[in-house]
């Protein structure tokens, strides 16, 4: 068998496959029925869309900050859509004050992931008695707030007078003492379930 006769045997054969390879479409070949890749998770978000063709460089911003930090903004901002409107200096305050309290960087996904309401926080009126009633009434050492922050983020969106001191007072009654070490051992009395108790 010549040459030729064999290369052409070699391409009858290979066409006559039952499972011919598919052709590689061409740069410039449009692939029909394919919806266009979103240009980021973002703009399937409920907030997203009415405003996404005038998206201010603000928002885009907080957006930014967010996600440096760890936190999944889209979740961020489907639990808490106050965020919406937040200032970017007033999430940055918040952020250093948390950092004020012992807080550490690497603490803020966890901690905001879990509690996006505390990113709207007023820092006079809700964050600074929640320390207060730390300090005063559970006796935690400014070197533990880390800790029990940690433990129970809810702490931070929790109400003073009509959370905090009523569980504390329940705790109280049940015998316990030094209550905020709680935290820092596996006990099925956490602070977070009795938080959420009626």
């Amino acid at each position: 068998m010549s040459a030729g006769v064999a290369a052409a045997a070699n391409s009858s054969l290979f066409f006559s496959s039952p499972n011919p390879p598919p052709p590689q479409p061409s740069t410039s070949q449009q692939i029909p029925n394919l919806p266009p890749k979103p240009k980021s998770l973002l703009q399937n978000h409920p907030l997203y869309l009415p405003a996404h063709a005038n998206l201010s460089l603000q928002f885009k911003e907080k957006i930014l900050c967010l996600e440096i930090m760890g936190v999944d903004s889209g979740k961020a901002l489907s639990l808490n859509p106050s965020l919406h409107t937040a200032s970017l200096h007033s999430l940055h305050s918040i952020i250093s004050f948390l950092q004020s309290k012992g807080i550490h960087q690497k603490d803020m996904p966890k901690i905001l992931g879990m509690c996006p309401k505390i990113l709207t926080s007023n820092i006079k009126t809700d964050l600074i008695p929640v320390f207060n009633f730390l300090t005063h009434d559970l006796k935690v050492p400014n070197s533990n707030f880390r800790k029990v922050i940690n433990k129970c983020p809810r702490l931070l969106v929790s109400s003073v007078r009509d959370q905090l001191k009523p569980a504390l007072s329940y705790l109280q009654r049940l015998g316990f003492r030094e209550i905020w070490k709680l935290w820092l051992v596996k006990t099925q009395y956490c602070w977070c379930q009795v938080l959420r108790r009626p």
